[in-house]
């Protein structure tokens, strides 16, 4: 996978989580695992290369840069700054299991031509999703509009996923969105004719882990978010 796969970690904040996850990886690929990316805007002292020096050694490029430039243009020069054909994203506080398989999803990307981003579940949850809209209202409830085996076709996915590198940078992240983004960004995969599925016999494990001050939700990024599309709601069933 060297050749063709980018790992992408965007972490701040959660350096144990990183290190967990880098470790994870050559674990379960050792010499075939993928490139392995890291981009870090946390504080100085919290940054992953303070903490974890053993593990900044096991990643291929090691990317810091101000601090909090936001979660979207993380991933943004993930993105740009490789040049594998394929990307993994996957949070930070994600481990690679012997269920992940991630050859295996490889693979299937590129075996099937409808598809342009395969997620694995994240544990048991992050289960493939439609998206639709209802009014003034984003309804993102459980369920798939197409099924070939283990592989259904959605519209929103978690975020630990394999994807084709060129497809991403058509979408890219918006990067007034520090949170809200996920939405956001499967919303606009979906207008775009973006093929997204999940995989529901590949899984990545989660233990999910706050960085020190982090607010899952805030407000004013939702609205912005919400005011770009449109909308006053979103509802998750």
């Amino acid at each position: 996978m060297f050749e063709t796969v980018t790992f992408c970690i965007k972490t701040i904040h959660r350096p144990r989580c990183c290190a967990a996850l880098i470790r994870s990886i050559h674990k379960h690929y050792g010499d075939n695992r993928p490139r392995i990316h890291v981009l870090d805007d946390g504080k100085p002292e919290l940054r992953f290369s303070v903490n974890c020096p053993d593990e900044a050694t096991m990643v291929d490029r090691l990317i810091e840069t101000e601090f909090d430039i936001g979660l979207s243009a993380g991933r943004n020069q993930l993105l740009d700054l490789g040049d594998s054909p394929i990307a993994v994203f996957a949070d930070d506080d994600h481990l690679i299991t012997e269920r992940t398989r991630l050859p295996d999803l490889v693979r299937k990307l590129n075996e099937h031509h409808d598809l342009d981003l395969l997620a694995g579940l994240s544990n048991n949850q992050e289960r493939p999703k439609l998206l639709r809209v209802d009014g003034k209202r984003l309804r993102i409830p459980h369920g798939h509009y197409k099924q070939r085996g283990s592989i259904r076709w959605c519209h929103y996915v978690g975020n630990c996923f394999v994807a084709y590198r060129d497809i991403l940078q058509a979408i890219r992240w918006d990067e007034s969105l520090k949170v809200e983004e996920h939405w956001d960004f499967f919303w606009r995969c979906k207008i775009a004719g973006v093929n997204v599925a999940c995989d529901v016999s590949h899984s990545f494990k989660h233990e999910h882990i706050d960085p020190p001050g982090y607010q899952r939700r805030r407000p004013g990024f939702q609205q912005a978010a919400l005011r770009k599309h449109g909308l006053e709601r979103v509802i998750w069933r």
